[in-house]
């Protein structure tokens, strides 16, 4: 496990580190330092702070299950399938290490590994089931001399589900189990319960003889003295960590996004998104050594799979990404770069945050500051975001870049807010779909472009499915199968709201002139084209298939908010729809993933009539445009700027999005399913769903075939009317306008008290 540093010079390098960080934070730092909160004024002449760098991890490496440094400070790596490998130059170079019982396995496709592990002297210690998927797990002990020990453990551990394996940095063996023991292991293959936790632990490291636990159950990591043989108290330790990673995470057997490993003597390091945290056992402080804004620690999309800390006081860290990466101090470099980009988004982006890293990464001399207009626990509503952005971008203290959804877009056009991006959309036009990046063009002008896409789709019978367009076709088509399939659900949706939500995504790009006063009549044919699906839907349905609907509003309601409904992310989940709950599903494909899966759907038995198709608006092909970009036109950093938007839009970015990507090669990549392995069948997994009745029901996940692929590329070629939501606007409408839907007004009346209140809103 990893190895101490030793001597004072490495402990007076990284307190510079700290000290120098702190002062170029401006305060930063110390016993109350969190890694994140207001930017302080920097002094230009404090220096100091680590690089990172990064290399690729050996061939033939699938998945990480350990990364440690042996007390010879040798760094050893195991892969998810026991594959070994051993650095005697800090991850310089690599040198494999055969296991013959292992490989043998490896071609058994009823073999599993949950978990495996190797000491110093090349012990391996193995958590298995075999033939995969059985509930019993069994564990091995695998010698260096390839001598296999099954280990024995009391019955009580067998039942509990054994789980992980773990070593001490002294060879100390441990099994933890699905239930929260932990049981000792002898080289013999002999066991006895060592200590219960509080549920099943996700991650055991070890510090001298403290043993550190974390996981899903714990408010704060563990500290257990295996001397004493009690727990420790930590309050610095504990709060820092319910303060700042609550909801932390780990990956199974894989990464973390908060990795906590052992440093000098009783120090403990804290890396995540904060950044690099050091502390000491029972010390007041929690010192800031990397902050996370300034590194890819700080990039959501980044997980440890492990880290330490070197002799010479560098740190390696190994990613889910499959990069080892270094962070060297440089006493040249600024503590914090003076040269700045602000970036805003009205909420906050995980897409975008993590393009800000990555920024971040390849600019080491530019500090990215990310603002957030309404940042999660904070009492701001929407308009009062809006409006404190606005005042800045009066007063000139404007960001340089905006993420605008969610903003007032069209008006920062009209008002000149935005730069020209034309010569940037034109120099992207080969690597990218050019009609998405035009799709805002008005008058020759491109002033924001859409960093991803969705589209809103439906799945049903190919003969039924394939010829519908626009709002009219959706209502015809409607109330043809309500003649057909009387009391049958037709599209599961038993909301006049979350009708509205599906239908304004063909409709909503209409409700508005040019000059942003509101188009009644296009806000009243909508209005009318929903009632009449809505009551499609609704006329004789079945209780069940209604109840079934409140039973999700309720549950959505709960967990996510009463204004659920206005939500697009709620309408992606097709399983329902597998389940044959209702006859055709209509809602939103997220990303290649999901049309993966969703594809899958008419590879099914009994499914092999449906079509998955795009939902398609009276006046073209319609999208939904996510992190739209724009710079600001008034700052003075518009190549920075550019070369933003130039790297969120480029391939190596767009690969690690969300949603469908703008870039042709980011969206090839995203089909190639790299590290899934196919079977003969063309399959490469299965999704399921597990109801609250006990019914279980499973889709499996085919490979998409060269013609679905294509289909993709096609609805990204014809993709021109974007779908942008003005959350104000379309509250307003579908708010009164279910009134009308459920018949409780008249239409001009609906009409009349959305202008009224539009009016009111577009005057403040």
């Amino acid at each position: 496990m990893g190895k101490r540093g030793t001597g004072k010079r490495v402990i007076c390098m990284l307190t510079m580190a700290v000290v120098l960080l702190t002062a170029g934070c401006g305060g930063r730092g110390g016993a109350e330092e969190a890694g994140g909160g207001e930017e302080k004024d920097v002094q230009q002449t404090t220096m100091g702070r680590y690089v990172e760098s990064e290399t690729d991890l050996p061939d033939g490496l699938d998945g990480v299950s350990g990364f440690y440094q042996g007390p010879d400070g040798k760094l050893m790596l195991l892969g998810k399938e026991g594959e070994a490998f051993v650095s005697e130059d800090e991850g310089d170079s690599w040198i494999g290490i055969e296991r013959q019982w292992l490989t043998e396995k490896a071609g058994d496709s009823a073999f599993y590994i949950m978990d495996v592990k190797m000491d110093s002297k090349g012990l391996l210690g193995i958590v298995y089931v075999e033939p995969a998927g059985q509930p019993s797990p069994k564990c091995v002990l695998l010698l260096p001399d390839e001598t296999v020990v099954p280990v024995r453990f009391p019955a009580a551990g067998e039942e509990e589900g054994l789980d992980r394996f773990w070593i001490s940095d002294t060879d100390r063996y441990f099994v933890s189990t699905q239930a929260g023991s932990i049981y000792e292991v002898q080289e013999d293959g002999s066991s006895a319960l060592y200590l219960r936790t509080e549920g099943s632990p996700q991650t055991i490291q070890f510090q001298g003889d403290l043993m550190i636990l974390d996981g899903y159950d714990l408010k704060a990591p563990l500290l257990y003295d295996m001397e004493q043989e009690e727990y420790v108290e930590d309050e610095v330790l504990s709060a820092f960590v319910e303060t700042h990673y609550a909801d932390r995470g780990f990956n199974g057997a894989g990464w973390q996004n908060l990795c906590l490993f052992p440093g000098e003597e009783d120090v403990i390091y804290l890396a995540g998104k904060n950044g690099l945290h050091r502390h000491v056992v029972g010390g007041s402080a929690m010192e800031q050594i990397i902050d996370g804004r300034l590194s890819r620690l700080g990039n959501p999309q980044y997980g440890i799979v492990g880290m330490m800390l070197l002799d010479t006081g560098a740190f390696l860290a190994v990613s889910d990404q499959g990069k080892l990466i270094r962070f060297t101090y440089d006493p040249d470099k600024e503590a914090v770069p003076q040269e700045k980009l602000k970036v805003y988004s009205l909420e906050k982006n995980v897409d975008l945050y993590a393009a800000v890293s990555f920024y971040q990464i390849q600019n080491p001399d530019i500090f990215v500051e990310y603002e957030i207009g309404m940042e999660e626990g904070e009492a701001v509503t929407r308009e009062d975001a809006v409006k404190r952005l606005n005042t800045k971008i009066m007063a000139g203290e404007g960001p340089d870049v905006l993420m605008l959804d969610g903003l007032p877009a069209d008006s920062y056009v009209e008002k000149g807010v935005l730069c020209e991006l034309n010569d940037l959309a034109a120099g992207l036009e080969k690597e990218t779909f050019g009609n998405v990046l035009r799709a805002f063009e008005r008058d020759g002008r491109i002033c924001m472009v859409p960093g991803q896409v969705r589209f809103p789709v439906m799945i049903g019978k190919e003969s039924e499915v394939s010829g519908i367009v626009g709002l009219t076709g959706l209502a015809e088509w409607m109330e043809q199968m309500r003649e057909e399939i009387p009391g049958e659900d037709l599209i599961g949706l038993c909301s006049e709201k979350a009708i509205m939500k599906i239908c304004a995504l063909l409709s909503a790009q209409e409700w508005r002139r040019e000059g942003g006063e509101i188009d009644r009549a296009a806000v009243e044919a909508f209005l009318i084209r929903a009632k009449r699906i809505y009551e499609a839907q609704m006329d004789g349905i079945a209780q069940s298939s209604a109840e079934r609907f409140l039973e999700t509003d309720e549950y959505y309601t709960q967990y996510v908010a009463e204004d659920w409904m206005y939500d697009l992310t709620h309408y992606g989940f097709y399983m329902d729809y597998v389940a044959e709950h209702f006859n055709t599903f209509v809602g939103v494909s997220f990303s290649p993933a999901s049309y993966m899966e969703m594809a899958s759907i008419v590879k099914t038995e009994g499914f092999e009539d449906r079509a998955l198709v795009p939902l398609k608006g009276a006046e073209g092909s319609v999208f939904i445009p996510e992190t739209i970009l724009g710079i600001n036109a008034a700052t003075r950093k518009k190549e920075l700027a550019e070369n933003f938007l130039k790297m969120f839009l480029g391939k190596e970015n767009q690969c690690r999005l969300s949603g469908y990507a703008v870039n042709r090669a980011a969206l090839d990549e995203a089909f190639m399913l790299r590290g899934k392995e196919i079977g003969e069948n063309g399959a490469y997994g299965r999704t399921g769903i597990l109801y609250e009745d006990g019914r279980e029901l499973f889709l499996e996940l085919y490979k998409p075939t060269a013609e679905e692929i294509a289909a993709v590329k096609g609805w990204m070629e014809e993709a021109g009317i974007p779908y942008t939501e003005d959350a104000v606007f379309e509250e307003c409408v579908f708010e009164e306008g279910s009134r009308f839907l459920l018949g409780e007004q008249e239409i001009g009346e609906t009409l009349d008290a959305v202008e009224k209140q539009m009016a009111i809103y577009l005057a403040e």
